[in-house]
């Protein structure tokens, strides 16, 4: 017979839900901040100072959340490969 922890079970689902929810929604913000600043781009080329300020934290914004779904792509892959991690 086998005996199956549902504690155990419900808990990486939860956490493989979350998690994958997480890395979406930081990819899809950094998709958004990064077309907002192109948006911004050609007013801030023209000088408009408040232009060229959001330009530059939306890039900011967009490339920290591409780091960090590239940063849970890397350590996933160092969880998977056995000879990397061990």
């Amino acid at each position: 017979m086998v005996n199956i922890d549902w504690q155990a079970f419900i808990t990486v689902f939860a956490s493989a839900i979350g998690f994958t929810t997480l890395i979406v929604a930081c990819f899809s913000l950094g998709v958004r901040f990064l077309t907002t600043a192109q948006n911004s781009a050609p007013k801030a080329r023209k000088g408009n100072s408040k232009a060229q300020q959001v330009e530059s934290l939306n890039l900011v914004g967009a490339y920290l959340l591409f780091a960090v779904c590239l940063s849970a792509l890397a350590y996933g892959i160092w969880l998977i490969i056995p000879f990397v991690s061990h």
